[in-house]
């Protein structure tokens, strides 16, 4: 952990003061509190990519992302090419002035790109990766705006990894979509998928769900909620599908990646140029297995639970995208709202400030990863 510099024991007094004057002390909870099936989670992290600078995506800068960097041989990605993940595949458009409307930067749509690359001629196809830099998720929901690629052989991925058998993905498939919509693929990654030979089609935890667009036409919200007894899937914000058998029991990362290896059963391709998948925003609520964090920062702002003190997650049931209407992609955050994200990290377009100076800072975690496997 980062101590902070301002250490001094009016600084101190001060956190406490604004603690007990917040709201959402104590969480953030799926429905009502007053619901039987509501869910509370001690944990945010948000990033609105629409506004987010290339500047605060830097590494030193602690956005809450790490890129990564790594190759993987076609043996290991089990297809006709092998995967390159770069760096310079990650690439901030953002809008080119604080509203939720007009121009990117450099054209096209706003927010974090994540390209895959059309020139494979070494035998990798070069894509892109970012993961969170906490891996300390267990159970929340996570929600993400994402416009997929147009081209068809790239595979475009949203999930919770833990290791090959505690996995949960949102997986879509260029090469699946067609005139009339598209599908999403729904995997939970588990030991039944790795007797399978990392193959999760003939297991309990893969359904492919059609959708009624193409989801390279507009953005959408893609989300999963992960509770101990199940995970549902939605599109902005209305159910999708549930799994109930082997929800995974251990915390971990948010990944985001886009890439090709030419399978034809899974990502097909490579595509012949240069295609993007798009980032709109980040939304994640959870709890967590790091004993700070679960323990001694949440009783500091919630020393006796109270259901008042929870915030409910509102629901985006409607495409985020600038298209729908004025300022259509404009959503909810918490983190843009005065006191109501009392001991958490927030994370602003071009630097990152505190709702409440913290005694600690979540301290970025590099993975570079020398081998990976997703569904196929």
């Amino acid at each position: 952990m980062l101590t902070s510099p301002l250490g001094a024991l009016p600084w101190l007094l001060l956190a406490v003061s604004r603690l007990t004057n917040a709201a959402c002390e104590c969480g953030y909870s799926l429905n009502k509190t007053s619901d039987a099936g509501h869910a509370v989670f001690t944990e945010l992290l948000e990033n609105d990519f629409l506004h987010t600078s290339a500047a605060a995506l830097d590494l030193n800068k602690n956005y809450g992302w790490q890129p990564q960097v790594y190759d993987v041989s076609s043996k290991a990605a089990r297809g006709p090419f092998g995967k390159n993940f770069a760096l310079n595949n990650i690439v901030s458009n953002p809008l080119k002035s604080s509203a939720w409307e007009g121009d990117a930067e450099h054209g096209g749509d706003a927010g974090l790109e994540l390209w895959v690359r059309g020139n494979h001629a070494d035998g990798l196809v070069s894509g892109s990766e970012i993961v969170s830099s906490r891996h300390d998720a267990l159970l929340g929901s996570f929600r993400v705006g994402m416009k997929m690629s147009n081209s068809s052989g790239t595979c475009g991925a949203f999930f919770f990894y833990y290791n090959n058998s505690q996995e949960i993905d949102m997986e879509f498939l260029s090469h699946q979509f067609n005139n009339s919509g598209g599908a999403v693929n729904l995997v939970l990654q588990t030991p039944d998928s790795i007797a399978h030979g990392y193959d999760a089609s003939d297991t309990s935890g893969f359904q492919v769900k059609q959708l009624p667009f193409r989801p390279d036409d507009r953005f959408h919200e893609y989300r999963f909620d992960w509770t101990k007894d199940r995970v549902a899937f939605y599109v902005d914000g209305k159910f999708l599908h549930e799994m109930t058998e082997n929800v995974p029991t251990e915390g971990g990362g948010i990944f985001f990646n886009h890439w090709s290896n030419g399978d034809p059963l899974w990502s097909a391709g490579p595509p012949a140029q240069d295609t993007v998948m798009t980032l709109s925003y980040l939304k994640a609520y959870f709890n967590s297995t790091d004993t700070e964090r679960s323990q001694n920062a949440y009783r500091q702002r919630c020393p006796t639970y109270d259901a008042a003190k929870v915030c409910a997650i509102p629901s985006q049931d409607v495409p985020p995208d600038l298209s729908i209407k004025k300022e259509g992609a404009k959503t909810y955050f918490f983190s843009h709202q005065a006191d109501m994200t009392p001991g958490q990290t927030v994370y602003h377009s071009s630097a990152i400030s505190s709702s409440v100076p913290l005694l600690s800072l979540v301290v970025p975690l590099l993975v570079t990863m020398l081998s990976w496997s997703l569904t196929f």
